[in-house]
């Protein structure tokens, strides 16, 4: 059993079967957003790290394979993309307003919270990523001084939240059209956001990959800068 909780492909086979352990709860619980498959994925590996006592660094020797494929999954998202696409370019100017003017406000909000109550320079420079997809907000981090480890947890609380809150707000506002909806989850909640457009329906889907890719793109070139 030593032996075993040392070799990579054992904690890459755990990773899955934590996912899909927590998607098959996700289903059975009527898509209750309280209980993401993310979310009980994250806690059932790190419950089997802490009562094996594996370090973290033993663990992403297995968890790197798919790591890797973070990018090519966030690719994958042009398909229900190129369904709408053309309707889109109609509607760059509304896309290109939402996408800057609601990642910004988004990243100043959380920025300036973080500078008066907790203090700490990584910490705030970490923050600047917490709205973009994992593999973007990682390399990122690195690049502006702020905590690769902590930013990944940053986008996973910042995406449940994200994909809990903006539905219900949307609709209490009457501003759940599926386009506005969409932009929303994309931008302010990146791949968990999307995530749950795919259960919204297709429309919601496209935008939310569209305004994910976007402000991923955005970030990735304004923030190293403007840090």
């Amino acid at each position: 059993m030593s032996a075993l909780l040392q070799t990579p492909l054992f904690w890459a086979a755990l990773t899955i079967a934590a996912f899909i352990a927590g998607q098959q709860l996700y289903r059975r619980t009527g898509n209750n957003a309280f209980l993401p498959p993310i979310l009980t994925g994250i806690v059932l590996v790190s419950t089997t790290l802490e009562l094996s006592g594996i370090s973290y660094t033993t663990y992403m020797e297995g968890g790197r394979f798919l790591h890797l494929m973070l990018g090519p999954v966030v690719v994958m998202l042009a398909v229900p993309l190129y369904q709408f696409i053309h309707t889109m370019r109609k509607q760059w100017l509304r896309i290109a307003l939402a996408v800057t003017i609601g990642s910004g406000v988004t990243v100043a909000c959380a920025v300036v919270l973080a500078h008066f109550w907790i203090g700490d320079d990584a910490i705030t420079r970490t923050i600047y990523t917490k709205s973009i997809t994992t593999p973007v907000a990682v390399a990122i981090s690195e690049q502006v001084g702020g905590i690769s480890a902590l930013a990944s947890a940053f986008v996973i609380i910042t995406g449940i939240l994200g994909a809990l809150m903006i539905p219900p707000m949307l609709k209490a506002t009457r501003m759940d059209d599926p386009q506005t909806l969409g932009l929303t989850l994309g931008i302010c909640a990146h791949a968990i956001g999307t995530s749950r457009a795919l259960e919204l329906g297709p429309q919601q889907s496209a935008y939310a990959a569209m305004a994910m890719t976007l402000t991923a793109t955005l970030h990735a070139l304004v923030l190293p800068w403007l840090v």
